[in-house]
Order: C-alpha cells, then structure tokens, then sequence
C-alpha cells in the first residue's frame, strides 16, 4: 500500500510550473515561473500521478448519476439528465497531466531512460482514454504544446483509439527495454518502481480498450484476450492511488465529510443498492450481498435503501434513502482511487469470452474470480464469500452453460464502484435493462433531452475551452452516441 507524503512546497512549485505550460492561452510568464529543467523528474512523476487520479474523480463523480450507481441529494444536474461537461476532468487532463507528461517524455529520451518513458506512455493512455471515453473528439496530437500552439484542433476518437493501442505497445517495448540513468522507485506512488507491474497495467488497459472496441471490430473481444494473457494476474497489480490525512481522498472530502457538516452531496443510487439488498435477485439464504456493508453507511438503521435518481434522495417509496458512502475502503480518508484492476479484467476476461464462444467454463471461471476479486479487495470474509456464491442468482448452481450478460455486467457494475468505467459499459450495450436489471428513467427528468433518449456523452467545457479555441465547436445533442457506441 502506498501513500501520497506532498509537501506543500512541492505542490506550489508544480503548480507554477504548469501555470506557464499549459494550453489555456495564458501566455504571460508568471514571477515565480520556475523552468522545467529544473525541476526534477522524480518531483513531477507522483504529482502526475496523483492528478490522474484526481481526474478519474471528477469524471465518476457526475457519470456515476448518469449510470446509476450514485444519486444526488439535490434535483438537477447529471442526476436529472441534464447536460455535464466535466470541466474539472478536462482541466485537469490538459493543464495538469498532459503537460507534465511532455517533460518527463521529453527528459526521459533525451537521457535514454526509457523506463520512465515507458510510465509516461500508460499514464497518458489512461488518461487519454477516460477522456474521449466521455467527450469523444478531444485535442491529443496537438495538445500540450503550449504557446506554440494555443488552439489546439480536436482528434477524431477513432483515430485516437489506434493511437493509444500503439502507445501502450511503446510503452511496453520501453518498460522492457535495458534501461538508463535515473530509475523509478519510491516516487511512483502506483507502483514504487515495480516496472514488471506497469507492463501489466499496459496490458490491462489495451484489454480494456478492445473491450470498449467491440462495436467496431470484429476481432476486439478475442483482441481482449490476448492482451489479457500479459495483464494483472491478482489484486495485488492493481493500479491505484492511495491518499493519507494530508492529501485526503476526494470521495471522502466531497461526500464523506462533507455530509457530516450537513453538506450533502450524494449517496448511493437504488440501481446499486438494488442488486445488492436482495431486491433485483432475491436471495435465499444471505440477507444482503456480503459487501454491502462494507461501502454503505445506513447508520444506526439496518435495512440498505438506495436513492431514486432525481428523487433528491428518496427511496422507491418516497421516504428518504438510507445507504450513504462509508467511510470505508472505497471512500475512507486513506482510501484508493482504483484507477484499473484485477477484478475488472477477470469481467473483461467473462464478457470476451462469452463474446467469442458463448456460456463455456472458461467465460464462467474468469466471472466467479471477478467477483471473488472484488470481495477480496473489500475484505469479506472466506464463509460469507462461500454464501454470496452459493447463491443461485449468483453462482448459478455451478452450472456455466446458464451464465449470461446480464451475470457479468451486473457484476461488474457492483464491483467497480466509484468508477467511469460502468458508464460506458452501459453505453457500449445501448442502456439495455435486459442487460443492466431495472435500469429506468430519473424523476424530474430534463426537458432538454427529448424523450426515450438517454445521455451518451459529456459536453465540451464552455468557459475554458469553446469560447477560447476556435477549433471547438460545442456539442448540443449530448444524447447522441459517440463513434464508439455507434
């Protein structure tokens, strides 16, 4: 387990750094401008790192409500399907991530050190991928180029998508390359320098791209698992941020806190806590999914209600929900922000392999230990881990051939909480409540998206980015799928 130790001193150098660096069109030189080269690379690594993570908040923050898995507190915004452009996401990709990243690149190749080379790569095709992810079209080949080119044009996401394939490829050649200078070590705070762990994370997130793929190429889902053969073999891979009392994690001081001086914020959707209570599958022998109490916080009561989307926080029956975030894991003060992880691959494994060959053993092996990942990480215990699969809604009697879709992205969703990722599953399967179980309309729902149509992507930021950059034009019809989807 690693933890963020930032000095203040060190987050105010960063920042003055990037404030000359990035492409938000301030070209003056700021009077504590320090240059890149002096500042050392180990410095801007974690702090790269760590914005990574911040990023993936700001992004499942609000496509949690469009997905379901979270509901807010208060009518409108994301959780009444009004139009989200994840501003802070977006700043933090361009101004805080992206620019860093150019220097390390650059520092690393002109020193031969192809091993921090190699990080860079994944990191940016992580973050690169959660972007087009929500906003589609987004500027890559020319971004980050600060002054020297201040509008940058927007990359088609399908030309994106072949590009970080190829990254992740040269990322990987990098990471297994004879290295030089300078290595990697306490400073990653992902990995302490593990490089054979980042080449699985490369993998990991090529596995993820392919799955993401499976609209558009005929080859994704088998794509998916060849790369898989190479990814994370346990929980231990995991790619995650842990934060501390210092450098506190984001769901933990935005929800978690937050509420505890009355400012409320969200609490968690009726879509998750559903599938997990008992509701959607009746359960025979367990009373709740046994990691249920282990991200919810229903105080001194004992039944778990999730709220109804745009219902300001109340259950199904009007009265109000009862399943807060915990401080717990997930959500504690010191808790990860798990940017991709064993338990995802096993389902990515599931879903490939249900793809390409239907309900085999095979598709049904990698679905259980995706579920037993996710019970590990959280801590449940081995005889409630035994119930939760004995369960026929779960385990299936053991019998592959019944396994399904709706099995594994159901799963998938209750494992990877608090993360963009189940908003896009849900898009690449057209919102299908076949697939994803009672998924339904908010209340209150927005008049500015016509009826029957669900959001399928985020808009672009209108003060920091379409009324500076010519080459962005807004997007209005946020309900229309994006390439990937297509």
């Amino acid at each position: 387990m690693k933890k963020i130790k930032f000095s203040i001193l060190m987050i105010f150098t960063l920042l003055a750094l990037n404030s000359c660096k990035q492409g938000f069109f301030d070209v003056n030189v700021p009077s504590n401008y320090i240059d890149d080269e002096k500042v050392s690379i180990k410095t801007q690594l974690p702090y790269v790192e760590v914005k990574l993570a911040d990023m993936q908040y700001a992004i499942a923050r609000y496509v949690g409500e469009y997905d379901q898995q979270i509901a807010s507190y208060h009518i409108g915004g994301a959780d009444t399907h009004e139009r989200i452009s994840l501003g802070g996401a977006w700043y933090k990709l361009y101004d805080n991530i992206l620019n860093n990243l150019v220097i390390i690149k650059k520092r690393a190749a002109e020193s031969g050190n192809k091993h921090y080379l190699g990080i860079a790569q994944v990191i940016e095709a992580l973050a690169v991928q959660m972007a087009t992810d929500q906003w589609g079209d987004i500027p890559y080949s020319e971004a980050a180029q600060g002054v020297d080119n201040p509008y940058p044009k927007p990359d088609a996401m399908q030309d994106i998508y072949p590009a970080l394939l190829n990254l992740l490829d040269d990322a990987i050649a990098n990471l297994q390359a004879q290295g030089t200078g300078i290595e990697p070590g306490s400073e990653d705070i992902i990995y302490g320098g593990d490089l054979d762990k980042w080449i699985k994370a490369a993998y990991t997130i090529k596995a993820r791209l392919y799955i993401h793929m499976t609209k558009r190429s005929s080859s994704a889902a088998s794509d998916a698992l060849t790369a898989l053969q190479n990814g994370f073999t346990s929980n231990e891979d995991d790619m995650q941020v842990f934060y501390d009392e210092t450098y506190r994690n984001p769901w933990y001081t935005s929800v978690v806190a937050a509420r505890r001086t009355g400012n409320l914020s969200v609490l968690w959707g009726e879509q998750l806590i559903d599938k997990m209570n008992g509701t959607d599958y009746p359960f025979t022998s367990i009373t709740v999914d046994p990691r249920l109490p282990l991200i919810a916080d229903v105080g001194s009561g004992t039944v778990y209600t999730g709220a109804v989307n745009g219902s300001g926080g109340n259950d199904a029956n009007g009265q109000p929900a009862t399943a807060d975030l915990a401080d717990n894991f997930y959500s504690a003060e010191n808790g990860p922000v798990v940017l991709l992880s064993y338990q995802e691959a096993k389902f990515i494994e599931a879903e490939a392999q249900f793809l390409v060959n239907g309900a085999t053993q095979a598709a049904y092996d990698a679905y259980i230990e995706g579920i037993t990942a996710s019970m590990d990480k959280l801590g449940v215990d081995a005889a409630d881990q035994t119930a939760y699969l004995a369960e026929a809604s779960v385990g299936l009697g053991g019998n592959a051939a019944s396994l399904d879709l709706e099995h594994i992205m159901n799963q998938k969703y209750i494992a990877l909480i608090l993360s963009p990722e189940p908003w896009t599953d849900i898009r690449r399967y057209d919102y299908d409540a076949n697939i994803f179980t009672d998924l339904d309309f908010p209340m209150n729902r927005s008049t500015e998206i016509p009826a029957g149509e669900w959001p399928a992507r985020a808009v672009y930021p209108e003060s920091s980015e379409v009324q500076r950059n010519p080459n962005i034009d807004q997007i209005t019809e946020y309900w229309q799928p994006l390439w990937l989807f297509q």
